[in-house]
């Protein structure tokens, strides 16, 4: 008789899956499960400690790895929270992509400013992120702090229930919030180096079970993401405020570039629409022109 259970993690051919009676147990993956990853629900076999089958996922986040590569980081994901800091700074367009990926799941979206507690006004100026860019689309927002607890409950009562994953560049510190919230883990953990950046400290996508249910999902950390997008189409509903205005664009293959007729960078002339986001995505139909993944 199998048993249902819930994937935390993956290492090459093996996992760790959470069994019904709340124990933890390594087991083997057969060739014809490889694409098992961190969230999947497995059926196992007790004796074999062997993974006979994997149900079917809500859905999964992938990326490009930098051989243009598809990689699967996790799956059955509800909500996905882009965490960034005031130290490193935010790669470029990095939160465009995550979010273009997240609105293809399709799962809810966020973002987490932690070490907020760093982020103190000198001469006036702050070194708080810049998130101007995404005031217009209403995600929520939290400034937190790991070290000190800051906005942690409240940002805790917003992901209650369903599974969150946390997502970004090294050093932002995602190890530490989960460390914070579920306090009874016990997660290895990294400072940022004298450079400013991140060091890889988690390097599987690794599920915690929350108590009251829930999870958090804790992965790797990253300098780029690549969304995997293989339509324009696709590409359209990652960013839906720029889609907004596309509907009326005179050529409905517009690339807003230089054709007239164009609402989109009217949208940008006016105000209306962020330069950024209209520059997040002519980068990602470049890419996908450029891989050969534009199918409409």
């Amino acid at each position: 008789m199998s048993l249902r259970c819930r994937v935390l993690a993956r290492y090459g051919s093996e996992i760790d899956v959470l069994r019904p009676d709340g124990g933890v147990q390594r087991v083997s993956l057969r060739r014809r499960f490889d694409d098992v990853v961190c969230g999947d629900v497995v059926a196992v076999d007790p004796v074999g400690a062997s993974v006979r089958g994997r149900e079917r996922r809500r859905n999964h986040l992938r990326r490009r790895d930098r051989f243009n590569r598809s990689k699967t980081i996790a799956a059955n994901i509800d909500r996905v929270w882009i965490v960034v800091a005031p130290r490193p700074a935010i790669p470029r367009l990095l939160i465009d992509r995550f979010l273009a990926g997240i609105r293809n799941l399709p799962a809810e979206a966020g973002i987490v400013v932690n070490k907020s507690d760093l982020a103190q006004p000198v001469d006036g100026m702050t070194s708080a992120p810049d998130l101007s860019d995404y005031a217009h689309l209403d995600l929520p927002v939290f400034r937190v702090s790991a070290r000190t607890g800051l906005g942690l409950e409240s940002f805790r009562a917003a992901a209650s229930g369903g599974s969150n994953i946390l997502v970004g560049p090294s050093g932002v510190g995602k190890s530490s919030l989960i460390q914070a919230l579920l306090p009874d883990e016990r997660l290895r953990i990294a400072g940022v180096g004298q450079s400013g950046e991140g060091r890889h400290t988690t390097t599987t996508a690794r599920w915690y079970e929350a108590r009251g249910g829930g999870a958090w999902i804790d992965s790797p950390g990253v300098r780029d993401f690549s969304p995997e997008i293989i339509s324009v189409d696709q590409l359209a509903q990652g960013f839906p405020d720029l889609s907004e205005h596309a509907a009326v664009c005179r050529f409905r293959d517009c690339t807003h570039r230089s054709e007239p007729g164009c609402a989109v960078r009217g949208a940008v002339d006016r105000d209306l629409l962020p330069a950024a986001r209209l520059a997040a995505w002519r980068e990602l139909l470049e890419t996908l022109v450029a891989d050969g993944r534009d199918r409409r």
